[in-house]
């Protein structure tokens, strides 16, 4: 019943809370209460996804499970030792964290994998190819999302500027997640608008 509604009506539950939330961030009265809203849309638009694409995400289960726990391992490593990713720290804002990662963040991890897979499907579903091209497409949204993130305090860098061994890093680890993937049909859902609508967010926020 909640997944046919969900699969119904998956634009407005995409486009509402996040055109809510971009008002809500845009007005100084009201944006530190959806700044703490950050951890809640995490998790939503994890779910979102999940159920979007659950023809090809049943089946990926462990997959999913090593993609939470390795986009968590990775985390902890970038931010505990500075070895992967460069040195950084993540502030308050994105929730609970354990070793300095916020659970939310690993999250994150799994859903750009979904979505960035289901937006390549249009275009290949060759194995390697796709999880190549899904790869950059994670990379470019963490360039975009870099410089908000700075901004809004989500997380900030030892260094003056992001240093490209991170991008390395994004699209490397990236390209290892995808490639657990399996059993994922040519035609998918439409959970890649979901990368669409988060870098308009961001695009808005940068503006700000």
């Amino acid at each position: 019943m909640i997944t046919k509604f969900i699969k119904k009506h998956f634009f407005t539950l995409l486009l509402v809370p996040y055109a809510v939330g971009t008002i809500g961030m845009l007005l100084p009265v009201s944006r530190s209460f959806f700044m703490s809203m950050t951890p809640l849309m995490l998790i939503f638009s994890f779910a979102l996804v999940m159920v979007e694409e659950g023809k090809w995400t049943k089946f990926n289960i462990f997959p999913l499970v090593l993609i939470f726990i390795g986009g968590f391992a990775v985390e902890y490593v970038g931010v505990n030792y500075g070895y992967l990713f460069g040195d950084y720290q993540y502030g308050t804002i994105l929730g609970s964290k354990l070793g300095g990662v916020p659970v939310t963040i690993a999250l994150n991890w799994a859903m750009l994998c979904i979505a960035s897979r289901s937006m390549v499907n249009l275009i290949t579903n060759n194995k390697i190819l796709a999880s190549a091209i899904a790869a950059a497409v994670v990379t470019a949204y963490d360039v975009l999302l870099e410089p908000v993130a700075i901004r809004f305090s989500w997380w900030w860098w030892d260094t003056v500027s992001v240093p490209i061994f991170n991008y390395v890093c994004w699209f490397g680890f990236s390209f290892v997640f995808q490639l657990l993937f399996r059993k994922v049909p040519i035609t998918s859902g439409r959970s890649y608008w979901m990368i669409f609508v988060q870098a308009i967010f961001y695009w808005i926020l940068l503006l700000m």
